[in-house]
């Protein structure tokens, strides 16, 4: 007669671990979300004659601080930054291959995001209207720079926990703006695609 007992305690038992497991992973108060990774940037001319492209492969970092307003469910400030060294450049049909190691082209944004989080299977979603602007550096010294233009950013990954708060994963982010640069008044089309490492606390 014991026997009903005993399989309603195991029952219960992993059942109440399942939902502390659960409770343990979930995504709630203070958002801290750090990447780094790689990819292309693209940054366009649209109004010059002939028109001309910068482009090439660099590196890029993320920071995100926020917090949750409902589980799962993020608002965060976004910062944003990749840079090119060396990059190529397209004039109409001639493209030519980058030819000064110590300059690089840079990308730099700062806005306002969410983050969605589709659980159990820890993937996310993420969105972020940016103010951007783009600059040259030689040298690790600044020597142009364009206006504050509009970005959007869009990101999706999967991070995997590594302890109660903190989760490690992989993702890929699309940036995109719209730029007019400070001299010419000449509007710079930018797109960078990047895949990413992140260590996200939560």
């Amino acid at each position: 007669m014991r026997h009903p007992s005993i399989i309603a305690a195991l029952l219960f038992t992993a059942t109440a671990a399942s939902a502390q497991e659960y409770d343990e992973h979930v995504h709630d108060g203070f958002y801290l979300r750090l990447q780094v990774g790689g990819g292309y940037l693209r940054a366009k001319a649209t109004d010059a004659i002939p028109q001309y492209t910068v482009k090439g492969a660099g590196a890029n970092i993320n920071a995100e601080v926020g917090f949750a307003l409902v589980n799962n469910f993020i608002l965060h400030a976004k910062f944003y930054g990749a840079s090119t060294p060396n990059p190529s450049m397209q004039i109409g049909d001639l493209t030519i291959e980058g030819q000064d190691e110590d300059r690089s082209q840079n990308y730099g944004a700062v806005g306002l995001g969410i983050t969605y989080y589709i659980m159990p299977a820890n993937v996310y979603l993420s969105g972020a209207v940016t103010y951007t602007q783009l600059s040259v550096s030689r040298r690790n010294e600044k020597v142009a720079e364009s206006d504050i233009g509009g970005g959007l950013h869009l990101g999706i990954g999967k991070e995997w926990w590594v302890s109660k708060n903190w989760g490690l994963g992989v993702g890929a982010e699309l940036a995109m703006g719209r730029i007019r640069n400070e001299f010419d008044r000449e509007s710079w089309n930018v797109a960078n695609f990047s895949v990413v490492l992140s260590a996200t606390y939560n």
